[in-house]
């Protein structure tokens, strides 16, 4: 049972925004995408053979959605049995129907996870529409000479007029040598970049020049967008959201319980998780005996998953792996963490694979991180994929 089609592939091109994520990766041709595939082939082949035809459905599915939250259970699955765990997908729990994703043991001891995508709020559904408005509207724009690879760093409360964008990008990119930058290909900062800010937007733009053959043909699309093009809000709320629709589902399990949570957060800071977990930051403010406000202290509020203030809630689940930005291509270079619960019913047991986050007597948050890489886990190559993901031929 194979995840990808059995053709000659033959479009080296980045995805495009209409792109769903699992049509770009059984599309895409060339070497380094070769070796994503082989990788989630591989990683298939041993999930439990009684979980495969779902997970294939899924991770072949075009609802992104859906695809990658298959993914997410096969990358899972994998950093559990690299670990050394006897993996069981879908165990049977007494006195309930539902079954958590997968029951871990090892040496005596058991753990239960579960996998949860941390659910889009209508802000981020909108925020993502916004971006790919915009993208729509920026295709339109005259770039015979360049490709443009595009990172939305800020997005504004509203959408973005395109107009007076399409007009400075134009005449920027007109200004522009494209056999200048021909020797040139490392990564997307090795090229001409742009800012531009506007209407609460930040957006920076790198120029790829078009190879010899590709300048100035007609029905080229300009954009050359890395990975399908999709915009998320960073937000708490979605790992809240997965907390509350996952963490009681299954009752007391009388062992430890691991909530896994896939997050589209593309920062690689704790804010987000800290406030979900722990509660909200505030200012404590006090008087100054001349009667100014000062700033004492930041303080939680006791809104969080645990902390409520006087006491630590819901002990039964035990920690909480938040997984961000999860992409196959990266699965080497992107190192996760797992939350422990401060005073949990059950203390999960060590997994080394992740880095570990503790709360010592005081409230404060500590990190350990791992003694190995996460390519040295899975066995890859440093670097790995090997080679570039879109070769110069690949953006003619």
């Amino acid at each position: 049972m194979n995840i990808f089609s059995a053709v000659e592939r033959t479009d080296p091109s980045p995805a495009g925004h209409g792109d769903s994520h699992s049509q770009f990766i059984d599309r895409v041709a060339g070497p380094f995408w070769d070796q994503v595939r082989d990788l989630i082939e591989d990683w298939f082949s041993r999930l439990c053979s009684d979980a495969q035809a779902d997970v294939r459905g899924r991770l072949r599915s075009r609802n992104d959605r859906q695809s990658k939250g298959a993914f997410f259970e096969l990358y899972l699955h994998e950093c559990l049995l690299r670990m050394g765990y006897t993996v069981t997908c879908h165990p049977e729990i007494d006195g309930t129907s539902r079954r958590p994703d997968f029951l871990a043991e090892k040496d005596g001891s058991a753990v239960y996870i579960e996998a949860r995508s941390a659910s889009s709020s209508d802000v981020a559904v909108g925020a993502s529409a916004r971006v790919n408005t915009l993208y729509e509207s920026l295709d339109k724009i005259d770039s015979p000479n360049f490709f443009l690879w595009i990172d939305v760093e800020r997005q504004g409360g509203g959408p973005l007029r395109a107009r007076p964008l399409r007009s400075t990008l134009e005449k920027w990119l007109r200004e522009l040598n494209p056999d200048a930058y021909s020797d040139r290909g490392n990564g997307r900062r090795d090229f001409p970049g742009m800012l531009y800010e506007a209407d609460g937007w930040r957006i920076q733009f790198h120029a790829l020049p078009k190879s010899l053959e590709a300048r100035g043909k007609e029905g080229v699309r300009p954009l050359g967008i890395f990975g399908g093009g999709q915009a998320f809000l960073v937000q708490e709320e979605g790992i809240k959201n997965a907390l509350s629709d996952k963490g009681s589902a299954y009752g007391r399990l009388g062992a430890p319980y691991v909530v896994a949570v896939a997050s589209s957060s593309m920062t690689t800071g704790n804010y987000d998780v800290k406030n979900a977990l722990y509660g909200t930051e505030a200012l404590l403010t006090g008087t100054s005996p001349g009667g100014e406000t000062r700033l004492d202290a930041l303080v939680r509020n006791p809104d969080g998953y645990w902390y409520k203030g006087d006491r630590w809630d819901h002990r039964h689940v035990s920690a909480v792996l938040v997984v961000k930005n999860l992409h196959p291509a990266f699965v080497g270079t992107q190192q996760h963490t797992i939350w422990e619960h401060p005073d949990p019913e059950w203390s999960v047991p060590p997994f080394p694979m992740w880095r570990r986050s503790t709360v010592d007597a005081h409230g404060a948050v500590h990190f350990v991180d791992p003694a190995h890489t996460p390519t040295e886990w899975f066995g890859l190559t440093d670097p790995w994929p090997i080679g570039e993901p879109f070769s110069r031929e690949g953006r003619s």
